[in-house]
């Protein structure tokens, strides 16, 4: 939905499996940093990993996390592997090794339409450029 909206947006694990870095769900991050990637915003579990100048996190109620990684078929031990990462802040964290406090944004999505989650991302995207 960026990229109609004129920000070019790259799924980090679309990419990875087109440059043939992706096993059994994990993208091997040293590889994919050899890589020029063209695009403004860059989505993915990994993507914090990258040179970036914005991190912004989407948080969920985890009932509904849970809810949806049923449905894709996650495992009970996944599905409470990313639940504790959640919890512990573990993507923030990550981040803060890269980025001041200040250029990472959690975003609580719970309950939010679709059409306010965009709006809400672009209007951070474009307040950081």
């Amino acid at each position: 939905m960026l990229n109609e909206h004129g920000i070019k947006c790259v799924s980090l694990n679309e990419l990875a499996m087109k440059l043939g870095i992706i096993d059994n769900g994990i993208i091997d991050i040293d590889e994919l940093k050899k890589h020029n990637i063209d695009a403004d915003v860059v989505e993915g579990h990994y993507s914090h990993l990258l040179s970036c100048d914005l991190v912004i996190i989407l948080c969920n109620d985890v009932d509904e996390l849970k809810k949806r990684m049923k449905l894709r078929g996650y495992p009970e031990s996944k599905i409470n592997e990313n639940i504790d990462a959640m919890l512990a802040d573990t993507i923030y964290y990550e981040s803060l090794d890269r980025l001041p406090a200040g250029r990472i944004i959690k975003l609580n999505a719970y309950n939010m339409s679709v059409d306010d989650l965009l709006k809400n991302i672009i209007e951070l995207i474009n307040s950081f450029k």
